[in-house]
Parts: structure tokens; sequence; C-alpha cells
């Protein structure tokens, strides 16, 4: 059996109960005597005060601060594990056993073992938890079984992020199949990602490029500006504390789909796709377009933008200019 995922018209009218197979979400496996010690070098975290059970949205940054990849860091019984985008993760792994030679550690992906969901909806989770056994009851914990691991998302509230054992696949997918829990296009998760203002790096081609505020990970808790030293942390706290960061992440959207040759996440990171800003009569560079996400009947986009922007502040895509950018609000609070 094999879930066939659909293309809803929009977000409004998304079902009650639905999950969206995860086919870009990967896991990274660190094991050993310093896997802690080791990653809390690397994040913008405090890895040594993550409790099992716990997990926490972080960053991994060069010496320059710039970003390799953004993840949720999850401390369970037997690793700590990061999960996020596979092509920032890739980048996270080459510089990860870089440095782990000099320590006791094992670095390993978690592929071909899990498969990555996520599930929304009441009845979607109470089948999931007939697989599972129990669930987290709170944001940004995570509960475990021998069929898999479930993350409780913090954004969207009381959503999951599941990674299903392969010998468990098939249970699963059985599981799930039932009236009224629908199956998506993994665009759906990256549409409700936007909409909820929660960055991911997904091309290979944003790896490396943004400090960790410039993507509000600030407001995200990701970064913990009192821990010891880590990877990229002169840059990360002089942003910080010096006022340095003059760009953030925000939220659009168009109440249509744009043409899918050009509205393609690859297309955006390219910068096939670029945000334009009204200047008087004209239009000028505007941003970076960060993530984009089409559905049937519309388009998200997360851009970073000057942290000035204001609603009153006109915006459109370079390849679509019929009509402009809608802002939309942030569900948390930037600094």
């Amino acid at each position: 059996m094999q879930l066939q995922p659909v293309m809803p018209a929009n977000l409004k009218d998304l079902a009650a109960n639905f999950i969206v197979p995860l086919e870009t979400m990967a896991g990274l496996r660190l094991t050993g005597d310093d896997a802690s010690t080791f990653l809390h070098s690397q994040l913008t975290v405090d890895v040594n005060k993550l409790a099992q059970g716990e997990v926490r949205r972080t960053a991994h940054c060069d010496f320059k601060g710039k970003s390799w990849s953004i993840s949720l860091l999850a401390h369970t019984s037997s690793a700590l594990v990061l999960l996020g985008p596979k092509a920032a993760l890739e980048a996270t792994t080459a510089q990860l056993q870089k440095y782990g030679v000099f320590s006791k550690i094992t670095i390993a992906p978690d592929e071909p073992k899990y498969h990555y969901f996520y599930v929304a909806g009441d009845a979607a989770k109470a089948q999931l938890k007939t697989l599972m056994t129990s669930l987290p009851d709170k944001a940004l914990t995570l509960s475990e079984s021998p069929a898999g691991i479930a993350l409780q998302l913090d954004y969207p509230a009381g959503s999951l992020l599941v990674g299903i054992d392969s010998q468990h696949l098939q249970a699963f997918e059985q599981s799930l199949s039932q009236d009224g829990i629908v199956c998506y296009h993994e665009a759906v998760f990256d549409a409700l990602q936007i909409r909820a203002g929660i960055p991911w790096l997904t091309t290979a081609s944003h790896v490396n490029q943004y400090v960790p505020q410039m993507m509000n990970l600030q407001a995200l808790n990701a970064i913990d500006f009192n821990k010891g030293c880590y990877m990229g942390q002169e840059v990360v706290a002089r942003t910080r504390y010096l006022g340095k960061n003059k760009r953030a992440a925000m939220v659009f959207k168009l109440d249509t789909a744009i043409a899918a040759e050009a509205s393609s996440g690859a297309a955006a990171a390219d910068g096939a796709i670029q945000l334009e800003k009204q200047a008087g009569e004209h239009w000028r560079s505007g941003g970076t377009i960060l993530q984009l996400a089409e559905l049937g009947e519309e388009t998200w986009i997360l851009a970073i933008v000057n942290n000035n922007t204001s609603a009153d502040d006109a915006f459109r895509l370079s390849t679509f200019t019929a009509a402009e950018l809608i802002h939309c609000d942030l569900p948390y609070t930037l600094d």
C-alpha cells in the first residue's frame, strides 16, 4: 500500500485531519560519550541543558555566523537527533564530520530507517496512537516507541512531526488511511510552515548565507545567548548586542497560484524569481525569497527583507507582476 497525496486549493479549506509525507525531511543521529559536549560547541542552543524527551529549534553556523542548517534537535533515549531538510543536513553533516574526528562520537543518517510525516487533527493523532502507544502532550517534546518517534511542534500548535521505522511503515499507512484522514502533498507542510513564520534552509544555494537572526531564530527560542562558546558565537552575539542585524523574515501570500515552471522552490532559490519592492514609480530589489510554496489557488512566501518593512510597503514577484503580495502577520514577536 502507498499513500497518494493530493494538492488542496488553499490552507483555509484543509481537512480537519490529514497527514503529509515529508520526502525532503531527514534525520542525523549523534551518539557516543562526547555527543552532547561536541554538539554544544557547534549549535546555537545549550545542548547540555536539553533533557531526554525535549526538543529545541537550533542553527548550525560557520565561524562567520552564517547558517549551515536550521533543524529540530531532539534528545531521544539513544541519541541526539537533528531533523531538517536534506540539503541543509548534508552540509551540516560534512562540517560535523570534519570536527567530530577529534571526539568520541558516531555521526550517522537515519535513512533508510525512518520515513517522516506531518500529522494534524485529533482523529489522525488517535489513529497514530494505536501504532505508537503514546504521543507527546506538549510543544517541543517527543515520545518514542518501536514504531518510531513523534515530536509535537510549537508551530502550528498541536501538530506532530513523526518518524516511522521502515518495518512499521505499512502498518502506519494502513492506520492513517481512514475515512476523513486526507493525505496531502508536501507543499501543504511547506505552506503551513511559511504561514507560521518558521524558516528552513531547503536548497543548497541558501546554505551558509544567513545569520540566524535574519531568519527570526531569536524569536523562536533557537539561540541561547548566555551559553558557552560555539561556532559563530561572536558574530551571532555581536548581531544582537550591537544592533547589527537589519533584516528579518516576513510572510507574504498571493491569492492565486503562479505558473508552475516559474514558482518551484528551486527556481526561487536559484534567483529565477525575485522579490521586488515599490519605490515611487519604480520597482527595486526588495529582499530574498527563502521559501516558496504553491498550492492549487494560492502561493505562500517567506522572504528576508529589511526589518523596518511595514504593511504599507508594496511587494511583488518579478515573474508575476499582476498582483501585489499580501502582508501576513507573524504568530510571534520579533525583538
